[in-house]
């Protein structure tokens, strides 16, 4: 199952675990981001791939089990995203004339209402 490596006591927080889960080998290690110097969080390497992950923050309950758990519902959620039809949206600029055409067009469709009405009255 899990391997748990650099935890001997208890009470001493987990560090590194390491599990199989089908073909995929997945390394999971505690530590900090350049980016969030004081905050440690579990990097996951997977066989297979060629980048690894901050999934989530390391918690002081953290086990192999939980963590096992975790992890595969991460990277099934990552590889479902990665499956997702690509979504192209319009530049910024593009929509935001786009929002600024649809609120002109009800006020050009009120100002055209109001100069016909009162022909339609005096017919």
């Amino acid at each position: 199952m899990g391997k748990r490596a650099a935890s001997s006591s208890p009470g001493e927080q987990l560090n590194n675990v390491e599990f199989q889960d089908g073909e995929r080998t997945f390394r999971c290690e505690a530590a900090t981001s350049p980016a969030t110097p004081g905050t440690k969080w579990w990097w996951v390497s997977v066989t297979g791939e060629s980048q690894r992950y901050a999934a989530f923050r390391t918690e002081p309950t953290d086990t192999p089990a939980n963590l096992r758990e975790r992890v595969i519902a991460y990277y099934t959620q990552l590889l479902v995203d990665r499956d997702r039809p690509r979504e192209i949206r319009a530049h910024w600029a593009q929509r935001r004339s786009g929002q600024q055409a649809a609120v002109a067009a009800p006020i050009v469709a009120d100002a055209a209402a109001d100069t016909e009405a009162p022909e339609a009255a005096s017919e």
